[in-house]
């Protein structure tokens, strides 16, 4: 039980980006008592440090509890099929370093290993690795997240049942953690959470050499049964359309490739998010990736006019459509909060 309520303080600090310990009894539903028990442990640990207020008024100004920024540090990556990105961030999630470097049509997962493995050990150039959390890699698909391996990239000749995260902890010495693209891009539009009932059901879509989405449903990130919800680009929009990449014809993803123009495009990609938003109910799309932050009006634009005109829906199930602020590093900062988050859950078990 103190375990718990030792993240359900952290978790309660970090969003609020500073807590009075009465505020945090209030937010927590913990006694003051339970709260003064936890708190000198977190301090002595350094993952908290004490701020004092200037005062305003009359009393005492009030002391604010905020999470130790230098205490940990979390690895984040993004593999794509021609672009490896990779950053370190802190334990507020905010990136401290970054790189991203191209990969050549046809790279190999040894190479792709290689490159991640080597970005990351110029990350961590006099940093002390005691405080390094792990890894988080945010891949192309499909996979499996749970025993991290690559099952069969789509347009990536030769990765069949790649056990990356191990391959990539064996060269690094740090634990590793796989996810989708998707997942992760549709966890640092989140970072760092909001209760589950403030949480819009929302697809995140990730425009870039594929097409995918990272679902947050009932306030949580839904990956599916095998770990692989979210293959909206395979969607068929035409079954006699051109052939995909993952053998089918007329898919989202191919239809919005080879669009004459960025705004057919983007008319292609709300047609196909109609059904989404139908079958699943959302009250949200973000749109990002490479082909979004190239065109973001023309995306934003394009898309809530199909939804609009196609949705037979009354004003009370509108979507709201935005573009995501997050830049070009939205994936590898989701698979460094993924890593970050698995902290938060259960900081006893402390760093790798």
């Amino acid at each position: 039980m103190r375990a718990h309520n030792r993240a359900l303080l952290l978790g309660q600090i970090l969003r609020a980006g500073g807590l009075s310990r009465i505020e945090l009894a209030e937010r927590s539903r913990l006694t003051q008592q339970a709260v003064s028990k936890i708190i000198p442990a977190l301090l002595d640990g350094g993952l908290l440090e004490e701020r004092r207020q200037l005062a305003s008024g009359v009393g005492k100004p009030r002391t604010l509890l905020r999470i130790r920024a230098d205490a940990r540090y979390a690895i984040g990556a993004q593999l794509d099929r021609d672009e490896a990105r990779v950053l370190m961030t802190d334990l507020l999630g905010r990136p401290v370093r970054a790189e991203s470097q191209p990969l050549a049509p046809g790279f190999t997962p040894d190479h792709a290993v290689s490159v991640l493995a080597e970005a990351t050990e110029r990350l961590l150039d006099g940093v002390d690795r005691a405080l390094v959390l792990g890894v988080g890699v945010g891949s192309v698909g499909p996979l499996d997240h749970r025993s991290g391996v690559v099952r069969d990239a789509t347009n990536l000749p030769g990765w069949h049942e790649v056990p990356l995260r191990a391959m990539l902890a064996e060269r690094t010495g740090l634990p590793v953690l796989l996810d989708k693209d998707t997942n992760a891009a549709a966890v640092a539009q989140h970072w760092p959470g909001e209760p589950e009932a403030d949480v819009a059901a929302t697809a995140v879509v990730l425009v870039g050499t594929g097409i995918g989405v990272g679902l947050f449903l009932d306030g949580r990130l839904y990956r599916g049964p095998r770990t692989n919800a979210g293959e909206f680009g395979h969607t068929t929009l035409a079954f006699d359309g051109p052939r995909c990449g993952c053998g089918r014809r007329g898919c989202v993803e191919v239809l919005h490739n080879n669009a004459a123009s960025t705004a057919e495009a983007a008319r292609l990609l709300g047609i196909g998010l109609v059904d989404l938003v139908q079958v699943l109910d959302l009250e949200r799309v973000v749109l990002t990736g490479p082909a979004v932050r190239a065109a973001p009006a023309v995306y934003r634009d394009g898309v809530e006019a199909r939804l609009s005109e196609l949705l037979p829906v009354p004003h009370w199930q509108r979507v709201r459509v935005e573009v995501s602020e997050l830049g070009d590093d939205v994936v590898a900062l989701g698979a460094a909060a993924e890593v970050l988050g698995a902290f938060y859950e259960d900081p006893d078990r402390g760093p790798a």
